[in-house]
């Protein structure tokens, strides 16, 4: 366990944090070439990639040399040797498998889940970063009580928060353990809380009614509550400012590693000593006419390559996150790069030659009482389609209501898209079954 900084740091890891920018490109450059020479030698789908390319890590000399040498791997790929192989960790495990400590997947809301695997404690080269520095940087200090909502990425997750000499609080992520959670706050006074997103903050509103119960008191110990996994509507939001949240973003830099909104509020940080992250023209195909996205804050596709994972490294991973990256410093001091997601390249519809993506929608289903948890997919047979079908989620509308219910949500989409839907009105219990708890897929082919 590394010392922790003084009680009253800013920064949980100051040296670096705060790096200058060309002594960080000295150590992603140093880092890269460790990562991809041991990736080609016991990656059995890196290694593939890369002989199909005809590149070996003797190629790559340079951040250039990478750039322009190495291929892409996409979560399509990890799927097809997986298939193909019989290898349920689609080629990417680079140690035995009784050396992990826990096995996790991904959501499996754009697809498929894919495994993740974990070694706690010996998986990663260098220095603590991801949570570490972030909740650090919220407030965390040892002897705080951080809750944790968990779904399939649990294992050991709480570990870092033990590291950092507090005390992990363990809810599921679950509707029904909102009241416990409240309550524990009440009592237990935490300081930070993960994961709380859109559908719980909407939720804990009828549990309140319910119970009587203050969301005020209950968050009022918090100095960083953390949401991710999808974006947060107007109403979500309305209701965190009036209960005093203190939101943070996190996200995903695909599945290679994620990012944090610092106090600034100003973009999720991504630790680019742990990862190397690039964006690239949404629209390239192989890796030989990808061209960079160099402006700030362009809209791009993320791209990123572990630095430090000695477990499952992915190299040159495409994510199909639309995103914009800048890499000037940030008010709150650090020089990382700061990334904010815009959508899912995959999930973009052509409705009658207009581009059309889940958060366009958004707002217009959670404005309606019935609709509030904002639960809905868009049902796309093709990326071009004449017409926008949405099936939307509902409660507390008798049957006799819902030919109406589903004319508002149509108006609702109208004004704030633009475009007339169709709309299939369906309980928000039937929604919630098709993903983990209270996340589901937003694009649905059928």
């Amino acid at each position: 366990m590394s010392a922790l900084p003084a009680f009253d740091s800013v920064y949980y890891d100051q040296a670096y944090e705060t790096m200058p920018r060309a002594q960080l490109a000295d150590l992603q450059l140093e880092l890269l070439l460790e990562t991809i020479a041991f990736a080609y030698e016991r990656s059995p789908l890196i290694r593939d990639a890369w002989e199909q390319a005809k590149v070996t890590p003797r190629d790559v000399r340079s951040l250039d040399d990478f750039h322009e040498k190495v291929p892409f791997i996409s979560k399509d790929a990890i799927r097809q040797f997986r298939d193909e192989r019989g290898d349920p960790y689609g080629g990417q495990l680079c140690v035995e498998q009784s050396d992990l400590t826990a096995i996790m997947s991904t959501s499996g809301t754009t697809g498929d889940p894919t495994l993740v695997a974990e070694r706690w404690g010996g998986g990663h080269v260098g220095r603590p970063a991801l949570m570490f520095r972030d909740f650090w940087g919220m407030g965390v200090r040892p002897g705080d009580v951080v809750s944790l909502f968990l779904f399939t990425f649990r294992g050991p997750t709480y570990g870092f928060v033990q590291q950092l000499g507090a005390v992990p609080m363990l809810f599921d992520y679950d509707i029904d353990e909102i009241e416990r959670l409240l309550r524990c706050s009440i009592e237990y006074q935490p300081t930070a809380l993960y994961n709380y997103g859109g559908t719980m903050i909407r939720a804990t509103a009828d549990v309140a009614e319910r119970t009587g119960l203050d969301p005020r008191e209950a968050f009022a110990s918090y100095k960083g509550i953390v949401w991710a996994g999808e974006p947060l509507g107007a109403r979500a939001r309305a209701l965190a400012e009036e209960w005093g949240m203190p939101l943070y973003e996190h996200a995903a830099v695909g599945d290679v590693s994620a990012s944090f909104e610092c106090n600034a509020h100003d973009g999720c940080h991504v630790w680019e000593d742990t990862v190397l992250v690039e964006g690239i023209d949404p629209q390239a195909g192989a890796h030989t006419d990808a061209a960079p996205v160099t402006v700030d804050r362009e809209r791009c596709e993320l791209v990123g390559t572990a630095l430090t994972n000695r477990v499952a490294p992915l190299i040159r991973f495409r994510s199909d996150d639309i995103a914009r990256i800048d890499r000037s410093a940030c008010a709150c001091g650090r020089t990382h790069a700061r990334v904010w997601n815009v959508g899912r390249k995959g999930d973009e519809v052509i409705v009658d030659g207009r581009s059309v993506l889940p958060i366009d929608v958004w707002n217009a289903v959670e404005s309606l009482a019935a609709c509030r948890l904002g639960l809905f997919q868009i049902v796309r047979p093709q990326r071009e389609v004449d017409v926008l079908q949405l099936r939307v989620g509902y409660q507390d509308t008798p049957p006799d209501r819902l030919g109406a219910l589903a004319d508002e949500v149509a108006g609702a989409v109208l004004a704030q898209v633009g475009v007339v839907p169709t709309v299939e009105l369906v309980p928000n219990a039937e929604l919630l079954r098709l993903g983990p708890p209270h996340k589901i897929p937003r694009v649905a082919r059928s």
